[in-house]
């Protein structure tokens, strides 16, 4: 088991690793190709897409992984998945029409090749097909980069994307049918029998999101596009310096949700070792801003490089919500993690409220900031009156 889980790991690091570096090389491509406007223009856009691609998902990739590494092989909940993920697609690209953004709507319509995406990623994770998990991680940051080069402006950007991914789904769903045996999505099937089990995951990942993208959305909404242009260049940083956690735990989760208990023991070990590792991504930012940003976006972004100082240092608070969330989601409180999150989401919107027309940018990061550190806080405390009452 011990075995399996540094494989996985390895596979799902290198994914990770490679799906991080390729986003942020795609966002430097078009943060100079766009301007700091555009750029955030863009930023907005791409953030009401993945909050409907994170509610269209419901919950159902750690469902998935967690049910069907349980069983051992692919149940019809993957068909059960799709259809309801490609219903929710169908409401949300219809709620974009209200905006009247041609772009928006265009990349919203990547929802639905994204649904089925989705599905195949979590299956070849719960089967432990990390290296081809990472194979599509190569070709979709790939596709993304090609479209960059293409693009002239925002709106070919987003249909290029939107190209890009029924590209991206035709292989994903090629290769799950090649390598997974039983792997049969269609016909689709009727989701309600798994609906009531997919709640909590959905509310979770719905709220979490929702914490994620509040920034750049307070952001757009109170300050101007040149804002949230230099807002997202700062957390696309941050962002790409996670993908140890979300290979580790990405691998750990298949191996605890199976019920071995030498995976707990491995699950303690990375915790402390993404902290070091944390702790050294976040002092690396302190003294190496301004090279990093002048590096991946241009002088026009310099103005930024202090306020990624700052950001940096969420990594540590992160890394405990983490580790704390995926203990509860395994040994089954996705409860607590709802209540935790929506608890971090309220506390979040006034920091923001309060922060960014006192002090505009700095205070949307500092808001970021601090908001990281309370919902660790939070997470903590659930994850220990749950521990105490065993």
């Amino acid at each position: 088991m011990a075995a399996s889980i540094r494989r996985n790991s390895f596979w799902l690091l290198l994914a990770r690793f490679t799906a991080q570096t390729l986003a942020i090389l795609f966002t430097a491509v078009i943060a100079r190709k766009l301007g700091v406007d555009d750029f955030g223009k863009f930023s907005f856009i791409a953030s009401l897409v993945l909050i409907g691609n994170t509610f269209t998902n419901f919950g159902t990739d750690t469902f998935l992984v967690r049910e069907i590494a349980r069983a051992g092989r692919i149940t019809e909940i993957a068909a059960q998945a799709l259809s309801l993920q490609l219903l929710l697609s169908l409401l949300y690209c219809l709620a974009m029409i209200a905006f009247r953004n041609a772009p928006l709507l265009f990349y919203s319509l990547a929802l639905f090749p994204l649904a089925i995406f989705s599905v195949n990623n979590a299956l070849l994770r719960a089967l432990n097909r990390m290296d081809l998990f990472w194979r599509l991680s190569l070709l979709n940051g790939a596709i993304q980069i090609l479209a960059a080069f293409l693009a002239a402006d925002v709106l070919t950007l987003c249909l290029f994307l939107f190209i890009g991914q029924i590209l991206l789904s035709a292989v994903s769903y090629s290769i799950c049918r090649s390598s997974l045996p039983t792997f049969n999505l269609f016909p689709i099937k009727r989701f309600d029998p798994i609906l009531k089990l997919l709640l909590p995951f959905a509310a979770l990942t719905i709220l979490l999101v929702l914490i994620q993208r509040l920034g750049i959305l307070f952001v757009s909404a109170i300050l101007d596009d040149a804002a949230t242009g230099l807002f997202s260049s700062i957390t696309r940083v941050v962002d790409g310096l996670k993908f140890g956690h979300y290979a580790i735990l990405g691998a750990l989760l298949p191996a605890l949700s199976s019920g071995n208990s030498a995976s707990w023991n491995s699950f303690r070990r990375a915790f402390i070792l993404l902290m070091a590792v944390s702790l050294f991504f976040s002092a690396i930012l302190t003294f190496l801003a301004s090279p990093i940003i002048l590096l991946l976006y241009g002088k026009d972004f310099i103005q930024a490089s202090s306020l990624l100082v700052l950001l940096g240092w969420s990594l540590l608070p992160y890394t405990i919500s983490s580790f704390v969330s995926y203990s509860l989601i395994v040994r089954g409180y996705e409860s607590d993690v709802v209540k935790s999150a929506l608890v971090s989401l309220f506390g979040n919107v006034i920091l923001y409220l309060a922060l960014i027309p006192f002090a505009g940018l700095r205070g949307a990061i500092w808001s970021a900031l601090i908001g990281e550190c309370l919902q660790a806080s939070v997470f903590t405390v659930y994850y220990l009156r749950r521990i105490t009452n065993l």
